[in-house]
């Protein structure tokens, strides 16, 4: 009986406890970001980091968020500290880091010139014939501004190609195409709330499938984000920790789906502003 009481204490504090904040660590080096999304199957080498060192970081807690990856890292176009806390707690947040953007990124929304650019690259082998990650994007653009000239856009070019895409599509996901109005399926409102995280709006999580690959040949990836339009109002991709690997990898069970196991055990024994 005690045993059962103790189980059932530990289940009802799963299943009454608060949204726990999202935890953000600066990032420290270009090497080690790239190692904490790497799976199996796969090999990195001549790993480069080109942006803002504020604008990236490693991220804790977003299955508590609602963003539905638990941890990895973050590539912003503005301050990933942004990000620490438990609800949203603006309409405007905004990191400037004054960088130029990118032509890559340029080129998958033609008429928009980008700003504040942040890109992770470096040279990939896959033991098979293909290579995944998964991955989020949110963004302090939505709603406001989604049909505006502030169509941030991020993107993860294999060898120059985008597979950054809206699934089933040759879209790129950006704040345009992906929104309460577009492919609305994969978007998530939170302007205001529900969800405790900072960004007005954010994808569901996605996944990354690069298709086609020679097993053993060497490939590029740049993983690129940036402001569009203008510098300010942050968005971010988050990149889930271990899974570039050459097999899908899903999301660990949730601490929700712990707590139900433990209950059965002891039953059984913008406003936006001027630069």
């Amino acid at each position: 009986m005690k045993k059962l009481t103790v189980f059932l204490t530990i289940a009802l504090f799963v299943f009454s406890a608060p949204a726990f904040a999202m935890t953000i660590t600066g990032m420290d080096t270009a090497e080690n970001l790239a190692q904490e999304i790497l799976g199996s199957g796969v090999t990195i080498f001549n790993v480069s980091y080109t942006g803002a060192t504020a604008a990236s970081g490693y991220f804790s807690g977003g299955i508590d968020a609602g963003i539905g990856i638990e941890s990895g890292i973050v590539l912003t176009s503005g301050y990933a500290s942004n990000l620490n806390g438990n609800s949203n707690t603006s309409d405007s947040i905004t990191g400037n880091n004054g960088l130029s953007g990118l032509s890559e990124l340029n080129t998958l929304i033609p008429g928009y010139s980008t700003y504040d650019a942040t890109v992770l690259e470096f040279d990939f082998q896959s033991d098979a014939d293909s290579a995944y990650f998964n991955y989020v994007f949110g963004s302090e653009e939505y709603n406001e501004y989604v049909g505006s000239a502030f169509n941030d856009v991020f993107g993860f070019f294999i060898d120059g190609v985008n597979y950054a895409l809206i699934p089933g599509t040759t879209t790129p996901v950006s704040i345009n195409n992906v929104n309460n109005w577009s492919n609305s399926a994969y978007y998530n409102d939170n302007d205001p709330g529900p969800y405790a995280f900072e960004y007005d709006g954010f994808t569901n999580k996605l996944t990354t499938e690069i298709l086609g690959l020679n097993a053993g040949q060497t490939y590029h990836i740049k993983l690129a984000i940036a402001d569009a339009g203008d510098y300010i109002l942050d968005s971010g991709v988050f990149i889930q920790g271990g899974t570039f690997s050459d097999q899908p990898v899903p999301e660990p069970a949730t601490i929700l789906l712990l707590g139900f196991g433990l209950l059965g055990l002891g039953i059984r024994g913008r406003k936006r502003f001027k630069k």
